[in-house]
């Protein structure tokens, strides 16, 4: 059994809010989806669903179970469910069964701290891109029990001033390459991988998420970049490792490659030898420049 999170967006196109989405698909009991949809062909009857209504609500909204895995809809299936209009118009799609909505939705930035699957949790909304996110029992638990764990990460004594600068630094790398994406230099030139709703940023691979998936525009491998922030050497390089045999089996076409890119502060002696057999996945290193400037206070 797989559990997932359904996530709705607000259509402005179409001027169709996240919420009367959402309402209308649970009148329906069906759940739409399109051909290139991450994650369409895992789902499984009986595996239960977390639905998620984007902005302006940003919440939690219930639960259902899947009752019909993804099938192909019939031309009468789609204007049954199209509603007359274009966005509903689905290829694809699941039955749901005892579907559940909350009285009280749940906000996820309350959640997010405690939820395993969101790490840079200062940026937590990118990991709610796309129609389908499988997560793991535990976070489906925690998103819709009654009691929500108030989890804070700690930090240790040792040079605590450091540590929480590191700490505000990793949780906006992220932030900063995608917003910087055309100046920086990965060594190749590189664009980000797309795939309906999902623009290749923390792009959902099974219950994980892949911090910047992307297509070198030379060779159109496929290439995975992970940050290392708050994680062993071993650790990073395993998450690549995983992450890329992933991308191979599910995304990669036939002949196209797949290789790994970790971007770290610094490489040490752990990742220099963990990463010195692997072809397939390169470490870059991130400099942070900091200059403070005098100012003229007679200037205007």
């Amino acid at each position: 059994m797989n559990h997932w999170i359904f996530i709705v967006s607000t259509h402005r196109d179409e001027n169709l809010r996240s919420d009367e989405i959402f309402q209308q698909r649970m009148e329906d009991k069906f759940w739409g989806l399109g051909e290139n949809t991450n994650n369409r062909k895992a789902l499984q009857v009986g595996d239960p669903v977390v639905f998620y209504v984007g902005l302006p609500n940003k919440v939690f909204a219930g639960t259902a179970i899947i009752a019909k895995e993804c099938f192909e809809l019939s031309p009468g299936q789609r204007d049954l469910f199209s509603h007359g209009k274009s966005f509903f118009r689905a290829s694809f799609g699941v039955l749901l069964d005892k579907i559940d909505i909350w009285s009280e939705p749940k906000p996820v930035e309350t959640l997010a701290p405690s939820l395993d699957f969101i790490e840079n949790k200062t940026f937590w909304y990118t990991y709610f891109q796309g129609g389908v996110r499988q997560v793991e029992e535990q976070d489906f638990r925690r998103i819709t029990e009654r009691q929500v764990l108030d989890i804070q990460p700690s930090i240790g004594p040792q040079s605590a001033q450091e540590r929480v600068a590191e700490f505000a630094l990793e949780a906006h790398l992220e932030e900063f390459i995608d917003k910087n994406w055309s100046s920086i230099d990965f060594g190749c030139s590189l664009e980000r991988y797309s795939s309906e709703d999902q623009d290749g940023r923390q792009f959902p691979a099974g219950p994980w998420s892949i911090d910047f998936l992307c297509i070198d525009k030379g060779t159109r491998d496929l290439v995975v970049i992970e940050l290392k922030r708050g994680k062993t050497s071993d650790s990073t390089v395993g998450q690549i490792l995983r992450y890329v045999s992933w991308v191979q089996e599910n995304v990669a076409t036939k002949g196209q490659g797949v290789r790994g890119i970790i971007i770290a502060r610094e490489m040490d002696e752990a990742m220099r030898y963990a990463v010195m057999p692997l072809p397939n996945v390169t470490v870059q290193t991130y400099r942070v420049d900091f200059k403070l400037i005098r100012a003229n206070p007679r200037s205007s």
